[in-house]
């Protein structure tokens, strides 16, 4: 089953990544799709990029990176049943990551140590937890930022009757370990289940009733209430940045850091000074 299906319009090449061969991609020629350009042979663990299993999509796009390349941003939760399949095979497909798209090292990742590299994974614990599963349902770029929208258990550690929640994650691409990945709980009101995100641009009559310009960006997303109910919510790409800059802020201020515990060698906010981001 695919599970990515990326155009990488700067390398003239469409991105395929399916369950099957442990997640692998390939690079097929733009003029003639059955062309495969790249077919990688797993020489380790790196190379792995979606999931096994069809019921855990994945999220892809192409983005810059910190050589101003492009990049493959993948959004995953393989969810290994073992420590040791985790550690040995699944670990870089439970999290988010940036893969290189040309050279020798297609699809790996900057990498300097299994905790520190151009990715933000979770935990073993996390990771082989039945009751942690996160779902990535969209993901973006803005200006020198991708974001992916997940729906994922509120609090971790976590338990079966833990309720789900939507949250937005960021990273800057100048970023070459990740180091400024950071993410945010995002509600629609009442609903807190997102199901789908896209960036637009608003036309004069929809700038006009939200007070701002022609040229702003804004990201519409679709949630769900969990039982029958659905609404679409419309935030504003400063609003997003400003609230980020605000949580980032309070991390480093804060001397209690639990929050963020699921990722491997992470800290960030205790759970009182992470702001929600309200729709406009």
């Amino acid at each position: 089953m695919v599970q990515i299906l990326v155009i990488d319009n700067e390398n003239s090449q469409l991105v395929t990544c399916g369950t099957v061969l442990q997640g692998t991609c390939q690079l097929r020629n733009l003029g003639n799709i059955s062309v495969n350009q790249v077919d990688v042979v797993i020489k380790n663990n790196y190379q792995f990029v979606a999931s096994t299993d069809p019921s855990h999509p994945a999220v892809a796009f192409v983005a810059r990176g910190p050589d101003n390349n492009v990049r493959l941003y993948v959004g995953t939760d393989d969810q290994p049943s073992t420590a040791d399949l985790y550690q040995n095979y699944r670990k870089y497909t439970c999290g988010v990551s940036r893969r290189s798209l040309s050279g020798s090292d297609i699809f790996r990742m900057s990498t300097i140590s299994d905790n520190r590299g151009s990715f933000a994974i979770l935990s073993r614990a996390a990771a082989t937890s039945s009751d942690f599963k996160v779902k990535y349902v969209a993901g973006f770029t803005l200006g020198q930022f991708s974001y992916f929208f997940t729906v994922q258990p509120a609090v971790y550690p976590t338990s079966g009757s833990t309720p789900q929640i939507s949250k937005l994650s960021q990273v800057c691409h100048q970023d070459t370990y990740f180091e400024s990945y950071v993410e945010m709980p995002i509600t629609c009101g009442s609903y807190s289940l997102v199901q789908a995100a896209m960036v637009v641009q608003p036309g004069s009559r929809l700038a006009s009733s939200l007070g701002i310009t022609t040229s702003s960006q804004l990201v519409v997303a679709v949630f769900y209430d969990g039982q029958s109910d659905s609404a679409v919510c419309v935030y504003q790409l400063t609003d997003i940045r400003r609230r980020f800059t605000d949580n980032i802020q309070a991390c480093f201020d804060s001397s209690s850091m639990p929050l963020g515990r699921q990722y491997n060698s992470r800290d960030c906010t205790a759970n009182t000074q992470v702001y929600k981001l309200p729709p406009h």
